[in-house]
């Protein structure tokens, strides 16, 4: 991946989340939510992760801070889907950019209705990497 200015960066140490994306075939990594420290509005953004464990290895993707409003139990947090990667990462440490905003957080009818709108934004940021040329398509 280029260097880039992201919107705002955040460490954090992988934790367990409620297993959602995981159930709707989206899983994710989660991270306690900054309250204040990101300076960016919640919401869904195109990001990127450095694995600090795995020697700074960079892992695209797409996250939603914030307070999940569809299902809305548990704390809020930053929760980031990475594209094709399959390992755990609980309890490590994670530097994640933000890079470009996608949208709000929604509230949906229902967990189908939601798990579709994140297909669509994970197709959103794959194509613009894509468009950038960091990511096959």
């Amino acid at each position: 991946m280029s260097e880039r200015r992201p919107l705002a960066v955040l460490e954090g140490t992988v934790v367990h989340g409620k297993k959602l994306g995981g159930k709707l075939g989206i899983p994710t990594i989660n991270i306690p939510y900054p309250l204040g420290s990101t300076r960016v509005r919640d919401g869904v953004y195109v990001a990127e992760a450095v694995l600090l464990e795995d020697g700074n290895r960079i892992v695209p993707g797409v996250l939603n801070q914030g307070y999940h409003p569809t299902v809305p139990d548990g704390d809020p947090a930053v929760e980031m889907h990475l594209f094709d990667f399959g390992g755990d990462l609980y309890g490590q440490r994670v530097i994640v950019r933000f890079l470009e905003y996608l949208r709000p957080e929604l509230v949906f009818d229902s967990k189908e209705a939601m798990r579709l709108v994140m297909l669509d934004d994970i197709a959103r940021a794959r194509r613009w990497f894509e468009e950038r040329g960091e990511l096959e398509s």
